[in-house]
């Protein structure tokens, strides 16, 4: 979501970088410094190259990570949809729930983070926080520390997992198993 912020600022810049570019470079244009009008034309074409230089250099800046960012977007999409299409189901109960303040919008967090853990075929423990779940999605699947919730985990490395969202979330179980020692209480 940030590298599209990134990509349309960069272009903002860069066209703006454009536009100082060829206005200042017009005859008509006036350029005063302190106070003072200048008519030299090396120094107009100084200033010309470093305003719009500088404006379009930042532009360039944005536009670098703004690729970088879709890339990496890209691959990560790619290997969810990968684990969606070949990983094994199971259930992975939520130990953390929060609104992620990072991105806000209208002064309103829309993603909040979810950690949860599972196990694989193994028995292994594994936990995965994710900080970008739409927070109408958590609020709307009641998703709530203690739910239990439906994942995939990729057969090939089973620490990477991902959400499945068909349904609410199931309540918390009264009985919980501890972690360490595998003790079961009721809560």
């Amino acid at each position: 979501m940030k590298y599209k912020v990134y990509l349309f600022v960069s272009f903002v810049l860069l066209l703006m970088g454009v536009i100082f570019y060829f206005s200042l470079g017009s005859d008509s244009a006036e350029i005063t410094v302190n106070g003072r009008q200048v008519t030299d034309s090396s120094v107009r074409n100084t200033i010309r190259w470093s305003v719009s230089g500088g404006i379009a250099g930042l532009g360039g800046i944005f536009l670098i990570s703004g690729i970088i960012g879709f890339f990496r977007h890209k691959q990560a999409y790619k290997e969810r949809l990968y684990i969606m299409r070949t990983g094994v189901e199971t259930e992975g109960t939520v130990t953390f729930v929060d609104k992620n303040y990072s991105f806000l919008v209208n002064n309103r967090p829309i993603f909040s983070i979810v950690e949860y853990i599972y196990e694989d075929k193994y028995g292994n423990s594994h936990s995965r926080r994710v900080n970008s779940i739409s927070s109408d999605i958590v609020v709307r699947n009641q998703i709530q520390v203690g739910s239990i919730i439906a994942i995939k985990y990729a057969i090939e490395d089973p620490s990477k997992s991902i959400i499945l969202l068909q349904e609410k979330a199931k309540k918390p179980s009264p009985i919980v198993k501890c972690n360490y020692c595998g003790t079961k209480f009721s809560i």
